[in-house]
């Protein structure tokens, strides 16, 4: 009888066990309803859709031990949260803390809560949560300007308040159950996009869960921009105050002397 030799025979274990991992292994196909949002002057804020698939690598997998999370997020920036104080019995603005990579707008969805879905740690790992978030190292500074440090609970109390006006405005948001299962492999999120909402490259990214490890992450790109006349006067704030104070100079001007010419008429 022929023998199998045993380097081989590893290889073919090797092999299968692989195999087997790669059928257990679902993948993720989605999209987006829109993959650029224009804003205009009559913008009041949106909605996109978000729909996908999960491909069962287990013909007749039930997916009951699935959970599907979706993050939208962008553009990062520096933001400054301030503290008020009294001073002589007058509000004024004291000390502030300074983060200089700040998501714009962050929205999660998800089948369930994040906090039965995966672990704390899996949560932090792949920066899911708005809290989870980098933002980088944080500068805070005295009323008068000058760098001072802060304690740990200190600065993390600046961090919740600005999360708490970013989601007073709409622009951060956390919907437990915001994904719907439309049977065993369809599912469906909408997000919500406030008018307020920021312009730039903002990220669609959906993550797939199984039995709280990751199985599969997609990513797709979704542009916000202005449009027609919004557009060229937000360029021209930001590229050229000059040019666009002097336009607004000669626009409060001109609506005036068309005020009062019509006021000499009537």
């Amino acid at each position: 009888m022929k023998t199998f030799p045993a380097y081989r025979l590893a290889l073919a274990l090797a092999f299968v066990v692989l195999a087997a991992g790669t059928v257990r292994a679902d993948q993720l196909v989605t999209d987006l309803s829109a993959h650029q949002i224009a804003i205009r002057s009559n913008f009041t804020g949106t909605e996109i859709l978000l729909f996908g698939a999960v491909e069962a690598r287990t013909p007749g997998a039930r997916a009951l031990n699935r959970d599907i999370v979706v993050v939208v997020q962008g553009p990062n920036a520096p933001a400054m949260v301030r503290r008020k104080d009294r001073v002589g019995g007058v509000w004024v603005n004291h000390d502030s803390v300074t983060y200089p990579d700040v998501p714009g707008y962050y929205a999660v969805a998800s089948t369930r809560p994040l906090e039965v879905t995966a672990p704390p740690e899996t949560l932090r790992a792949l920066r899911i949560g708005i809290e989870n978030v980098d933002i980088g190292v944080a500068e805070a500074r005295a009323i008068d300007g000058t760098a001072q440090a802060l304690m740990p609970e200190q600065e993390n109390a600046f961090w919740k308040a600005l999360i708490r006006n970013r989601q007073r405005d709409r622009l951060y948001s956390n919907v437990p159950g915001g994904v719907t299962f439309l049977g065993q492999t369809l599912f469906r999120a909408t997000v919500d996009i406030p008018a307020n909402v920021p312009v730039g490259l903002y990220t669609a990214k959906v993550y797939l869960f199984q039995d709280g490890e990751v199985v599969d992450t997609i990513s797709s790109p979704l542009y916000i921009d202005k449009r027609g006349i919004e557009r060229f006067i937000y360029r021209a704030a930001h590229s050229d105050p000059l040019l666009y104070g002097l336009l607004a100079v000669l626009g409060a001007a001109f609506a005036g002397w068309l005020a009062s010419a019509a006021m000499r008429r009537t």
